[in-house]
């Protein structure tokens, strides 16, 4: 697999490159990379021409130097695709790359959008909105009478992911999280597969229904033994699977 790196605004970003066909362009879930995807390209590249990205703030790429949004990550996608003169491209993402590809598909074509346990449906009930701004008011009034508490408060809140980030990614990922991609996915035409995994607690297959209301052309495909990483857990399914949408769709070009 060759490595490459391209310059952009807010940093280099490292891709990877193999294959010849047509391209599948794979996008990484949050705190993950490219290389969690390599036994799936590797096994596809003899027919396929595979591109891999490190997200910035991911894998070999460069923290951005500022907070990033679900626009910015597409911007990115787009810009390398248009340097490697690619049109139409087969996108495979996961998770956090979904809610990018959802974006990305949105304004450019797609040969065929698979998601895979995306992102990208925000919905918040009653318990969230109590915890937000029982946060809040706690982060306030620590602010003005106990810096020990508030610096601990503000250390130990939220996700771990959250929590691991440094001050850039974590600005990053709370724009990511609470942008709504439902507008995202009324926008596209292609061809779109909701893999998912039934027992998904990150991105509930609640969220896989929703989607697929809202995105014309999309069918849903369920892996019965698995939660987020699906094509980790069902592996030779999810090989299987890939292999009959993409040659079902290339095959009517």
């Amino acid at each position: 697999m060759k490595e490459l790196k391209i310059d952009l605004k807010q940093g280099k970003m490292h891709y990877y490159i193999d294959g010849a066909g047509p391209a599948i362009v794979f996008l990484h879930g949050w705190g993950q990379s490219f290389e969690t995807f390599l036994p799936a390209a590797n096994y596809l590249k003899p027919k396929y021409q595979i591109i891999g990205v490190d997200f910035l703030g991911f894998g070999k790429s460069d923290c951005p130097s500022e907070p990033l949004n679900v626009d910015d990550y597409a911007n990115h996608v787009a810009i390398l695709l248009d340097r490697l003169k690619i049109e139409n491209p087969i996108i495979i993402a996961h998770s956090f790359g979904g809610r990018v590809a959802l974006k990305y598909a949105g304004i450019n074509n797609v040969e065929v959008l698979i998601l895979v346990s995306s992102a990208g449906i925000k919905t918040h009930n009653l318990q969230y909105y109590y915890k937000v701004y029982r946060y809040k008011i706690l982060k306030f009034v620590y602010r003005i009478f106990s810096k020990s508490k508030y610096l601990y408060l503000v250390e130990n809140s939220g996700s771990t992911d959250y929590q691991n980030a440094n001050p850039i990614m974590k600005r990053t990922l709370s724009k990511v999280v609470n942008y709504n991609s439902k507008k995202d996915m009324k926008l596209i035409t292609s061809d779109t597969y909701l893999l998912w995994g039934i027992y998904d607690q990150m991105t509930p297959y609640e969220d896989c229904i929703k989607m697929n209301k809202l995105i014309r052309n999309s069918k849903i495909i369920s892996f019965y033994n698995s939660e987020h990483f699906l094509y980790q857990t069902e592996f030779k399914k999810f090989i299987n699977t890939l292999e009959k949408i993409l040659s079902r769709n290339l095959w009517r070009r």
